[in-house]
C-alpha cells in the first residue's frame, strides 16, 4: 500500500507538474497570440501606410510630369522670346542706322538749302 501511495503521490506530483507546465504553455500561447495580434495590427498599419505613400507617389509623379511639361513649354517660350529680342535688337540697330543716315541727309539738305537761300538772298 505504501508503494501505491508513493506511486499515487508521484502521479499527483507529475500531474501537478503537467498542470503547471500546461498553465505556462497556455500563458505562452496567450502571449504569442497577443504578439500575433499586435503584429497583424502593425502589418495592417504598414499596408495602409504603403498604400498612402503609393498614392502620394502617384500624385507627386503626376505633378512632376505636369511641372516638367510646363517648364519645357516655358523654356521654349523663353527661347522664342530671346530670338525675338535678338531680332528686335537687330531691327532697332538697323532703324537707328537709318535714322542717323536720314539725319545726316537732312543736315546736308538743310545746309544746302541754307546755302542756296543765302545765295538767293545775295542775288
Amino acid at each position: 500500500m505504501e508503494k501505491f501511495k508513493e506511486k499515487l503521490n508521484a502521479l499527483r506530483a507529475e500531474a501537478d507538474e503537467a498542470n503547471a507546465r500546461a498553465d505556462e504553455l497556455a500563458e505562452e500561447v496567450k502571449q504569442l497570440e497577443a504578439e500575433h495580434t499586435a503584429k497583424d495590427h502593425e502589418l495592417l498599419s504598414l499596408e495602409i501606410r504603403v498604400k498612402n505613400l503609393e498614392e502620394n507617389l502617384e500624385k507627386v509623379e503626376s505633378k512632376l510630369t505636369e511641372t516638367s511639361s510646363k517648364f519645357n513649354e516655358a523654356d521654349v517660350k523663353a527661347e522664342e522670346a530671346e530670338r525675338r529680342k535678338t531680332a528686335l535688337e537687330a531691327e532697332l540697330e538697323e532703324k537707328e542706322k537709318q535714322h542717323e543716315d536720314l539725319l545726316e541727309s537732312y543736315k546736308n539738305a538743310k545746309a544746302e538749302l541754307d546755302d542756296l537761300s543765302r545765295q538767293f538772298d545775295e542775288l
